[in-house]
């Protein structure tokens, strides 16, 4: 199946607004990634490809708020990369769904780092930014043509 922009970025505002109830905006120009956290999941088999969500620590809380329905006083640090690392895993499980024959594909663990270890390589690449909570949230669909099943050259983080 051939993935767009507009495939990634529906997936993205189906998770955010529909399972969270967080409004996103589309953004056109790009915020920059600088002072943002990555977590990534790699989606291996078939296809190989990795997905990478970037935001800042304030819409990390953001995130965890919502879907632990508490306030940010009450979460704790690995609550809220627990979060974070969730909203990548549920991205990329819709992207992998979407990739079709899910029993030839597999999703990894969320992965962690920052934005400043980030890797843009990749054969091919979709990326889509939004505004949430007053902050840039950046999805990046990275696909390796290679038929190898290992996407460790797509890894991004450290």
């Amino acid at each position: 199946m051939s993935f767009d922009e507009p495939t990634l970025r529906q997936i993205t505002v189906d998770v955010c607004q529909s399972m969270l109830g967080l409004e996103l905006t589309p953004l056109e120009s790009d915020p920059g990634t600088a002072d943002q956290l990555v977590a990534s999941v790699e989606i291996n088999g078939a296809r190989n490809a990795s997905v990478d969500v970037l935001a800042h620590e304030n819409l990390m809380a953001a995130i965890a708020e919502a879907m632990f329905c508490s306030d940010r006083a009450s979460l704790s640090q690995a609550e809220i990369r627990d979060a974070f690392g969730e909203i990548a895993n549920m991205i990329g499980g819709n992207v992998k769904g979407a990739f079709g024959s899910q029993d030839e594909l597999t999703l990894s663990l969320p992965k962690f780092g920052e934005s400043s270890n980030f890797n843009w390589a990749a054969d091919h690449c979709l990326r889509a930014t939004f505004d949430c909570c007053g902050h840039p949230l950046t999805i990046v669909l990275r696909e390796s043509l290679k038929t190898s099943n290992n996407a460790a050259e797509l890894a991004t983080v450290v």
